[in-house]
């Protein structure tokens, strides 16, 4: 019982010196002119105008940064596509060259079976 006799005599003593505090500060804290006033109140407003600048400049450059990202992304698109493009033609060269090599023995091999016929070249 007596601890918190003690305890809301504190808090009392707390919000007392503070309330004391607040009224000091308020009687000998300068008193601002009207012209004092107005000029607090244009910095401000200036703050707030340099702020909204500040803000859209980096709106400005993060809309430019997503640009130049999706710009990228489009032309490693296209270099894949590419790129891709060229396996596969080289891949067809490939086979191709493949085929030829598959038919060329085969014109051969008849050609010298007609050869061996009797009739030769020029014949």
């Amino acid at each position: 019982m007596k601890s918190a006799a003690l305890e809301v005599a504190r808090e009392v003593k707390d919000a007392v010196g503070e309330a004391i505090e607040q009224g000091v500060q308020s009687i000998t804290a300068p008193q601002l002119t009207p012209q004092q006033i107005q000029q607090q109140q244009q910095k401000q407003l200036e703050d707030q105008k340099e702020l909204q600048r500040v803000r859209k400049w980096f709106k400005d450059l993060e809309q430019q940064i997503s640009q130049v990202r999706q710009v990228n992304q489009q032309k490693e698109q296209r270099r894949l596509q590419t790129q891709q493009q060229e396996k596969q033609q080289e891949i067809q060269k490939v086979q191709i060259q493949q085929a030829k090599k598959i038919v060329t023995p085969e014109v051969v091999l008849r050609s010298q079976v007609e050869r061996k016929a009797g009739k030769g070249l020029g014949g």
